[in-house]
């Protein structure tokens, strides 16, 4: 594993522990046939395939962390520019690097729907980073969807597109000849989702979405989630399982007739706190999640 290291957004008179506070990390893991996970301290897994073809990038981040990530890349690569980028969705954790690659060359792709959402964004009640209205070197330039191959490197990497899910237009990647997956924002490896019901996800769809995955891994494969470690198969059968359970446990409560508040008040998810809570979707947001999406309600 080899870590570089970046300074983001230093502000001039800074101390020292403040400069060291907004230092950007990137480990970099050899997942082999010229795989590699970047995986910053701040923004979650960036997946990179190098060979003699050339640079192909799955999500590019934030543009205070650009730097740093391209610098991890160039180490790998030979010092050679990224060529050819895959949004998974539309989050600007995973696209507001965008501007910085396509700067240098790299052709922007993505789903459709992810294009169209970045020039006209919705306001999502839980945004995280979704960014506003973007344009320029920013939006994808080339449309892929659910079966499309790009064949770089020697390896075939198949995109899969997984509709109400995350978002609605979340896309995994199979590197069907290294046993390798980057699941984008579809896996929140060992914490509770964020699933983006102002963008069209839905807990139902991101169950299928996981399953869909764990249908085209085995216990082998190699799996870059969106957030958090290099996970297997395992993990995203436990990441089911926990989110499966959870609906059913709030469900029970508003088939009584109970409102969000008293929903709250019966903590449902008790029992996946001391595992699952983190500090974005910390327990109370996922029984907010789970409730919103199944009455629909959106106060």
């Amino acid at each position: 594993m080899i870590r570089t290291a970046l300074f983001a957004s230093l502000v001039l008179g800074a101390s020292a522990q403040a400069q060291t506070d907004n230092q950007v990390y990137v480990e970099t893991s050899d997942l082999g046939s010229g795989i590699y996970m970047l995986a910053t301290n701040r923004a979650g897994n960036v997946g990179v395939s190098v060979g003699e073809d050339g640079v192909f990038m799955i999500d590019t981040q934030m543009p205070q962390f650009a730097d740093a990530i391209d610098a991890a890349q160039r180490a790998v690569s030979g010092d050679r520019a990224v060529d050819l980028v895959l949004n998974t969705h539309l989050h600007g954790d995973h696209v507001l690097g965008n501007a910085y690659f396509a700067e240098q060359g790299a052709t922007i792709m993505a789903h459709p729907s992810v294009r169209d959402a970045l020039m006209n964004p919705v306001t999502a009640q839980l945004t995280g980073a979704t960014p506003e209205r973007l344009s320029g070197a920013y939006l994808p330039t080339v449309g892929v969807n659910d079966g499309d191959v790009v064949t770089i490197n020697g390896l075939s990497a198949r995109l899969h597109h997984t509709p109400d899910a995350h978002t609605n237009g979340d896309i995994f990647v199979v590197f069907e000849d290294a046993n390798v997956i980057h699941a984008g924002d579809l896996l929140f490896s060992g914490w509770f989702p964020y699933i983006d019901l102002d963008n069209g996800g839905t807990v139902d769809g991101f169950i299928a979405g996981m399953q869909a995955i764990v249908d085209a891994a085995d216990p082998d494969t190699q799996i870059i989630p969106g957030h958090g470690p290099l996970s297997t198969q395992a993990d995203l059968e436990a990441s089911i399982n926990m989110l499966t359970q959870a609906k059913a446990e709030v469900a029970a409560l508003v088939e009584q007739g109970m409102n969000l508040q008293q929903v709250q008040d019966a903590e449902p998810l008790a029992a996946f706190h001391d595992e699952w809570n983190w500090a974005f979707i910390t327990t109370e947001r996922m029984v907010w999640t789970l409730y919103r999406d199944i009455t629909g309600e959106t106060e």
